[in-house]
């Protein structure tokens, strides 16, 4: 192509994805509207007579699909195009979700769960690092933490949401959730169809092989950027802190009273908060800082494990839902941070691996906490993962801030 014919496709392609975020933003609405999600344990438990134990070692298999393609999926998707492969994620799920509905034993799941674990894969990393360059290719990268908000933002709104609507679903058919999941793929589908791939900044070096490559992006992230790592590890424990309880405070609420016609409703208030956590997050990191913002967040986790374990009543159930707050707003934060020290070309590739590392370690700790919650019971159980998350995170952070001042040491240097 003559300059003249590439420079008239670029400057049309930077205007065409002007409208990604706001497509970014429905297709995670739509992702998020996860009608099952909220009626998951009681169906597990009622219509394929699973223990508790057996839904942490669901969701481990889950994550080990999910990790088995998740760097694989992400650097394919660096090469393939986001656009593409976010096209082959939603028929994944299409299919995914219909073959949860059509399931009736732990093996029927098993399978239902690996479809979806691999469509998930595809999605990771590929919608963040299209937003990233869709906003870097008109010079709004510094957006990036408004829009991943906006983005949380409607995405929990629709999982709270449909998370209301799941519960009259769940009671008029029990499977019918299942089937209206696979049809709002469908919707999100045609979404990601108008989509428009951005001209990825990449770099001038010339490519290796793609398991060269592939080991040299492991040495990066782990090895030679320290900073990199370091908020790996953060991301990675802020984000297991709040997705431990996900698959208990259901079972957890009944046994300690709520009505299951109120199990729904919990589901969609704590989704809410953390949409409005999301929602805030900007303006909180612009307002009081990252370092005061983390604190926070690490502080009320550790406060909603301590409710949970060591108190009753409703003001329990407002502690918890503050530390889903705090999921929405370190989760932008933490994303910016992160896009920040990625390279064009490698982002989802880079998202990707870290995804791996946060699977990899509840594959690891989500039986144990299963087997857990069934020999010890909730309340023991709750005080040492709070306690052991909010350490992990003050650690985490710190090992962030010290590496923010070395940066700073060398550039005064």
């Amino acid at each position: 192509m003559d300059p003249i014919g590439r420079t008239a496709l670029l400057a049309w392609m930077h205007a065409e994805t002007t409208k990604n975020p706001k497509l970014l933003c429905a297709f995670h609405a739509l992702q998020m509207s996860l009608l099952p999600m909220a009626i998951l344990a009681p169906f597990y438990k009622r219509e394929i007579e699973m223990t508790q134990g057996d839904i942490y070692v669901l969701q481990a298999i889950f994550g080990l699909f999910v990790a088995l393609f998740e760097f694989p999926s992400g650097y394919l998707a660096d090469r393939m195009g986001y656009r593409r492969t976010l096209v082959l994620a939603t028929l994944g799920n299409v299919v995914g979700w219909a073959l949860y509905g059509v399931s009736h034993s732990f093996a029927g799941v098993v399978v239902a769960e690996a479809v979806l674990g691999v469509s998930l894969s595809l999605v990771s990393g590929a919608d963040s690092a299209l937003l990233y360059e869709s906003l870097l290719a008109g010079g709004k990268q510094s957006e990036f933490t408004l829009w991943t908000g906006r983005m949380k933002f409607w995405g929990q709104t629709a999982e709270g949401t449909a998370a209301l609507v799941a519960g009259g679903l769940f009671a008029l058919a029990p499977r019918s959730p299942f089937f209206a999941e696979s049809a709002l793929w469908v919707v999100a589908f045609f979404v990601a169809l108008r989509l428009v791939e951005p001209a990825v900044h990449v770099s001038a070096e010339p490519r290796q092989g793609h398991l060269e490559e592939m080991r040299a992006m492991v040495r990066m992230a782990f090895v030679e950027n320290r900073r990199l790592r370091a908020l790996i590890f953060l991301t990675v424990v802020m984000g297991m802190s709040t997705f431990v309880p996900v698959w208990m405070i259901s079972i957890y609420a009944a046994e300690n009273g709520l009505p299951d016609t109120l199990l729904g409703l919990l589901w969609a208030l704590a989704n809410y908060a953390v949409a409005l956590g999301a929602l805030s997050s900007d303006r909180l990191r612009r307002r009081v800082g990252f370092t005061l913002a983390m604190v926070g967040c690490i502080v009320l986790v550790a406060l909603g494990y301590g409710a949970l374990a060591l108190f009753q009543g409703s003001w329990v159930g407002f502690l918890y839902l503050l530390m889903t707050f705090a999921r929405g707003v370190f989760t932008p934060m933490l994303a910016h941070l992160e896009q920040d020290e990625l390279p064009s070309g490698d982002r989802a590739g880079f998202l990707s691996l870290r995804s791996l590392v946060f699977r990899a370690s509840f594959l690891c700790l989500g039986p144990v906490v299963g087997w857990s919650f069934e020999r010890f019971g909730f309340r023991p159980v709750l005080v040492a993962l709070g306690a052991s998350f909010a350490v992990l995170g003050a650690f985490g952070l710190l090992g962030v801030l010290r590496e923010d001042r070395a940066r700073a040491a060398q550039s005064d240097a």
